[in-house]
């Protein structure tokens, strides 16, 4: 499991951040005070992942939150290298963006576009999610963000598909993002005929808030669902801080 786990990430981590990714699939809902997908680190643990700040009032199932925001393991800016955030595209910014823009990604934000076929991530904790990330041009430094993963032939959410809503810290730039935030499906590993299959159409739908709970911005995106991949939490090669209670596991064969 630990040589998986190196294969599938080797960044440090901070005690903080591990914390958060281990309930990513959690069974009930809980009200996160400080979650990954923004893009400044004020509110993070600091070091390589910088977990952003999000105010959630729903998380939906699973809770637990996302992972990180400012980007580790790779670039973050317009053009840059190589991602985990899985779309097919790597790290890249909207070359023309409008002013509310979904993409993908889980250590960078990564432009998607209809029909793009985005891996599912099968949890630690029995869950699947699709990796979330939100970019907006004027709605400043953070911005209130309803997201969901709906049935497209209807328009709703799926059967057991609840809405997140949180306040989002923007990575500020050129085109203010945020990346790794949690999209939920449906299913669990111990109710397989909830479970999404691959090559099922899925709209990611989002919505910007104001302060009334007004629409600011709304899109949304149609993808397919691609293969699915076991994720969990990123191992360190630091020997002073991993394996210590509440940091992340050593990178060992």
């Amino acid at each position: 499991m630990r040589s998986f786990l190196r294969a599938l990430t080797r960044w440090q981590v901070t005690p903080v951040f591990t914390l958060a990714v281990m309930c990513v699939h959690c069974s009930s809902s809980i009200e996160a005070g400080s979650m990954g997908g923004g893009g400044s680190t004020d509110n993070g643990g600091g070091g390589s992942t910088g977990a952003g700040s999000i105010d959630s009032t729903s998380t939906g199932e699973g809770g637990g939150g996302s992972s990180n925001g400012s980007g580790a393991g790779g670039s973050t800016e317009e053009g840059g290298g190589s991602s985990t955030g899985g779309g097919g595209g790597g790290c890249r910014l909207p070359d023309e963006p409008t002013a509310f823009e979904i993409g993908t990604g889980e250590t960078c934000f990564e432009s998607i576009e209809d029909g793009d076929t985005l891996p599912v991530m099968a949890g630690p904790q029995g869950g699947y999610h699709l990796w979330f990330a939100v970019g907006c041009s004027d709605c400043g430094e953070r911005v209130r963000v309803r997201y969901s993963v709906k049935d497209p032939a209807t328009g709703d959410l799926f059967a057991s598909g609840v809405p997140q809503e949180g306040v989002i810290e923007l990575r500020p730039g050129e085109f203010p993002h945020a990346f790794g935030l949690i999209a939920f499906l449906p299913g669990r590993v111990w109710d397989p005929a909830a479970v999404l299959k691959e090559g099922t159409h899925v709209l990611l739908a989002a919505e910007a808030r104001n302060d009334d709970g007004s629409t600011k911005h709304a899109a949304q995106v149609e993808v397919v669902l691609g293969a699915t991949e076991a994720w969990g939490p990123p191992c360190s090669d630091d020997p002073a801080t991993c394996g210590a209670p509440g940091g992340a596991p050593c990178c060992t064969d």
